[in-house]
């Protein structure tokens, strides 16, 4: 299953019309959010001013703020250590040189 979705992957990426297919789902995506927000934004807005929505958004933020430090912390982790494979690396050709 796993490589037959990364064969239809492969072959999507290829295919002469990937952009424009890539741009229609965006638009269609930010259409229906935008409708949905239309025809129900009122009574979302609602809902989170009520004490059990309060809560829900103070969850739902601190999970953004949670996994956008997670992402921050792992990026600085692979430079770091990136950085010390490097330096392995140049080590072990110079001890492989004497």
């Amino acid at each position: 299953m796993k490589q037959l979705l990364k064969l239809v992957q492969g072959k999507l990426k290829t295919w002469y019309y990937y952009q424009e297919l890539k741009e229609i789902s965006f638009a269609s995506a930010l259409i229906t959010a935008v409708w949905f927000l239309y025809n129900s934004g009122e009574e979302i807005f609602r809902w989170m001013l009520t004490e059990t929505g309060r809560m829900y958004v103070v969850f739902f933020m601190a999970g953004i703020v949670i996994s956008i430090t997670i992402k921050i912390y792992y990026r600085v982790m692979v430079i770091k250590y990136h950085e010390k494979d490097t330096h392995i690396e140049l080590f072990k050709e110079l001890e492989s040189n004497r």
